[in-house]
């Protein structure tokens, strides 16, 4: 016979509070001190008690059909020098429409808070969150940031939608930039492209922990061995016209390539006076922007991925996880490979120029 459910009244009654005071202890709600969430979460666990599936599923429905008051408010926090990265790059544009749009869904507001223009530190910034009263925090556009970064880390439920800042022990959402490289070389293998290498800043692949060169290494089986290029790191920091394009072109010629493959949109330029000087080149990104995904190449859903975060943040809101976590979690989103065409646009545009002219 099946020892009877252990229900919530029951550890209220043996702890001696109120029922109200067991829920919130077993969703770690910080109004109670932490010694009361420990001892009644113990006693919890010692008596058998199991939350109920059915019941949690129908209360987290009745949550999420809750009108939100307008003043919940997530915070997605950027530190970029270059204003025009906002709007220009489609990673960041993208990434704020997606978080946006879910947000507006779950019933909050996304605001964005930036370091650096807006606030000159992160104390100053501490200040602010915490007088709103937000409770969900986002680092979005996040470039390096040398000084500590410093917030009340118990008030906040923190998500991470880059690397950066490295240092945060955050659960993360990010592109599966291993699968990615691996869509793009096992297209080009299926088309015949049999020579290509992968240029990447060196910078971005430190801070990735080489997740592209991985996804690269890994694929090498369908690679011969007389067509294997190893990847060429360029400086992140330097001139793009005057060393990048000179340094990649010349690695290029010299390997004789026949696709470079790179999350740097702007490569395309290196693939096309190639095909100027007469090597045909194509150039496949890894995550294409509105001009280049006519190559083929990766679509990396920024959109997707800024949804996911807020899906995230509003879960651990919910759930009262705050601070830095000590086992942080990375959700890979599956990139979308977008078909290369049989034939090259960069070859094709330089040879209606040619005869053009």
């Amino acid at each position: 016979m099946e020892k009877p459910r252990v229900l919530m009244k029951d550890v209220a009654k043996v702890a001696g509070v109120h029922q109200t005071t067991v829920s919130l202890a077993l969703r770690n709600h910080p109004s109670l001190p932490q010694s009361t969430r420990d001892r009644i979460q113990k006693l919890a666990n010692e008596m058998g008690y199991r939350p109920d599936p059915a019941l949690s599923a129908l209360v987290a429905y009745r949550q999420a059909t809750k009108n939100q008051p307008s003043e919940q408010v997530i915070a997605w926090i950027i530190n970029v020098k270059d204003a025009r990265r906002i709007n220009d790059q489609h990673v960041h544009r993208l990434l704020m429409a997606g978080a946006k749009e879910r947000a507006s869904e779950l019933g909050y507001k996304l605001d964005t808070f930036w370091l650096g223009k807006e606030y000159k530190d992160s104390k100053s910034l501490n200040r602010v969150l915490k007088a709103r009263g937000i409770q969900g925090v986002i680092f979005g556009a996040f470039d390096y940031y040398e000084e500590p970064f410093e917030l009340e880390w118990d008030l906040f439920s923190c998500i991470k939608v880059s690397p950066l800042p490295e240092d945060l022990a955050f659960d993360t959402v990010l592109c599966d930039q291993i699968d990615a490289v691996g869509q793009v070389v096992s297209e080009l293998h299926r088309l015949g492209i049999k020579r290509f290498g992968l240029a990447v800043s060196e910078f971005e692949e430190i801070h990735k922990r080489f997740t592209f060169a991985a996804g690269f290494h890994t694929h090498r089986r369908e690679i011969a061995p007389e067509n294997w290029v190893p990847p060429f790191y360029f400086q992140h920091g330097a001139d793009y016209s005057e060393d990048v394009v000179p340094a990649t072109l010349e690695w290029a010629r010299q390997n004789k390539l026949q696709a470079i493959i790179s999350n740097w949109n702007n490569m395309e330029e290196v693939a096309r006076k190639l095909n100027e000087e007469g090597q045909d080149c194509r150039f496949i990104s890894l995550d294409a922007d509105e001009h280049t995904a006519r190559n083929g190449g990766i679509n990396q859903d920024h959109h997707e991925n800024g949804r996911r975060a807020v899906d995230m943040a509003v879960g651990q809101i919910k759930t009262f996880r705050r601070g830095r976590e000590t086992s942080p979690c990375t959700t890979l989103v599956a990139p979308k490979m977008i078909p290369i065409p049989a034939e090259c646009p960069i070859k094709a545009e330089t040879n209606s120029q040619a005869l053009a002219s």
